[in-house]
């Protein structure tokens, strides 16, 4: 009898080894109950890409200005796209009913960015990090990883002192590195600033800035990505006097031109 139950025993022991050892990355596991720091900095009020469908489509500045389409939810709802944005918000227009007010419906559909619009279960790089290519630039490529991949805004350098452009091509840029970016830009486009107006600082023309990226890197930061200066899940900036690649210039606090739409 002892032979069978440590028999079993072993047994036990085994399936539990294997169980621990599975991939636990797969599609429809619940990413917050290992990932708790990145949950809980994920669900902090603080960050935009966690709204909700009231923050984000009863926006009455926004409503009044430009017409919710269903490109909207590409970015703030990018699985919920099929859905529309007539599923979630009503009236469509630019109005409201009554005038100013728009209401919310079906809030139990609405999915804000979640931990898969960024990261694919079943992608071997590292991180996993997402194929949004597929969503919003057409399939998923070897290419999405190259330098060349990134718009052409982020390879336009201009000189804060003079207004002088040159290219960049970020030689010492990991693929990582490349394609956090690329996968940042899908949704944060330079090149998709709409009717913002255009800033000038000091005579210079830095074009038109929209509130959420950049679209000329200023030459004081050339070669930067969006993960050098953004810690990933709270993307708070990282404090140039404390991080070794910032130091050398941020030895005392400055002010100045990060990208040409924020201030350190």
């Amino acid at each position: 009898m002892k032979k069978i139950l440590l028999g079993f025993a072993v047994i036990a022991i085994i399936a539990s080894c294997k169980k621990e050892s599975a991939d636990p990355h797969v599609a429809g596991a619940d990413c917050g109950s290992c990932h708790t720091t990145v949950k809980s900095q994920w669900a902090d009020p603080l960050n935009l890409h966690s709204l909700s469908a009231n923050d984000v489509l009863t926006n009455v500045d926004h409503n009044t200005a430009e017409l919710l389409t269903d490109d909207c939810l590409k970015c703030h709802a990018s699985f919920q796209v099929p859905l529309g944005v007539a599923h979630f918000v009503t009236p469509l227009d630019q109005t409201g009913s009554p005038a100013g007010t728009w209401s919310i419906l079906n809030t139990g559909d609405w999915q804000a960015t979640k931990c898969e619009v960024c990261h694919d279960p079943s992608a071997t790089n590292k991180d996993k990090l997402a194929k949004y290519g597929s969503i919003l630039d057409g399939q998923f490529s070897a290419g999405y990883t190259n330098v060349t991949a990134l718009p052409a805004a982020y390879q336009t350098i201009i000189s804060l002192s003079t207004g002088a452009t040159s290219t960049y091509n970020y030689p010492d840029q990991t693929k990582l590195a490349v394609q956090a970016t690329k996968l940042c830009q899908s949704c944060h486009d330079p090149e998709d600033q709409g009717g913002d107006p255009e800033v000038i600082v000091d005579g210079i023309s830095l074009g038109p800035q929209g509130g959420d990226s950049r679209s000329i890197v200023a030459s004081n930061h050339q070669g930067f990505g969006c993960v050098d200066c953004h810690n990933s899940h709270n993307y708070i900036p990282v404090n140039p006097q404390q991080t070794p690649a910032c130091v050398a210039c941020h030895s005392t606090p400055k002010t100045g031109k990060v990208h040409i739409n924020h201030w350190l």
